[in-house]
């Protein structure tokens, strides 16, 4: 009688103890539910990635891997202000050769995925905008300006896309380099996408920039609606709220209303904005200083 219970327990926990791996059970999962979210969440990547290549952002230079030449002229205007005219050029340079021998790549561990999948993976060649690319991307680039003395830019740029829901999150830290009184420069970027409708995104914005020589620390947040009218025409509305930190005081110092329309041109190459807002600085006593901006751009590439 004593050598019953034990053997009763042995008969009940025996399947379990002398199971093989393949008899494992399954993670516990609801197939509609994870269909919904993977197809609501690339819907919202798939608008955010349509958006970021038309106004032409460094994030869809950085992750579809373009080689592009940019080059904006700006005219600024700004109540009680000198009108000046602004020049910016940038080369994004894909080199495919020299990213295959120095090619960094992260993947987590995990038996049960087949090498044939990983391999069909690692394989394929383009980048497709309506995926959401949830691998570490590392980006490297250098700028030289014709001034005296010459002035040298150096940046590394790190991102990674997380998905929660319907919600896509991307995180962007860049570190930068200039041979002047700049010097050293961290920046933190993070922006949280949700898509309303198919031409109209939400997105919340946070940046964080810390001048490391000048110890000067600042950051800017808040919403931006992003609004495609048609194949070429599209609007930004934004609200910022931006803050310096002085003597470990963290204050507001300035609010901005802004307005950004963008239009294609001709064929994706030649662009216009008109970019203008409301800024309340709190160095003039919170006083409303409005501002406009007419812009030109030329993008060469793919």
């Amino acid at each position: 009688m004593k050598y019953l219970l034990p053997l009763l327990l042995l008969t009940v926990m025996a399947p379990g103890l002398w199971a093989s791996p393949a008899e494992e059970p399954k993670e516990f999962s609801i197939p509609i539910l994870d269909s919904a979210q993977d197809l609501l969440g690339n819907r919202a990547n798939f608008a955010a990635n349509n958006f970021d290549s038309f106004f032409a952002t460094e994030r869809a230079d950085d992750e579809f891997g373009r080689s592009r030449i940019r080059v904006r002229s700006a005219f600024n205007m700004r109540e009680d202000t000198h009108s000046f005219v602004k020049n910016q050029y940038r080369i994004n340079l894909r080199l495919p050769h020299l990213e295959e021998k120095f090619k960094f790549s992260y993947f987590e561990k995990d038996d049960k995925k087949s090498k044939t999948k990983k391999s069909a993976r690692e394989q394929k060649k383009k980048i497709d905008i309506n995926k959401l690319n949830t691998g570490w991307i590392f980006n490297a680039d250098a700028s030289f300006a014709l001034s005296i003395p010459p002035r040298v830019t150096t940046r590394a740029r790190l991102r990674k896309n997380i998905q929660t829901g319907t919600v896509i999150h991307r995180f962007a830290e860049t570190l930068t380099f200039v041979t002047n009184e700049d010097g050293l420069q961290d920046e933190t970027e993070f922006l949280s996408d949700q898509q309303l409708t198919d031409d109209l995104l939400f997105r919340f914005y946070n940046y964080k920039r810390w001048r490391i020589s000048s110890k000067e620390f600042t950051t800017a947040h808040g919403p931006t609606l992003l609004h495609r009218i048609t194949d070429n025409d599209a609007f930004a509305y934004s609200f910022i709220a931006a803050t310096n930190v002085e003597d470990k005081t963290i204050y507001l110092s300035n609010y901005r209303i802004g307005f950004n329309y963008r239009r294609n041109l001709y064929k994706n190459w030649i662009y216009s904005d008109f970019i203008t807002g409301l800024d309340f600085p709190k160095l003039d006593s919170w006083r409303r200083s409005p501002f406009i901006t007419i812009q030109m751009e030329f993008l060469f590439g793919t």
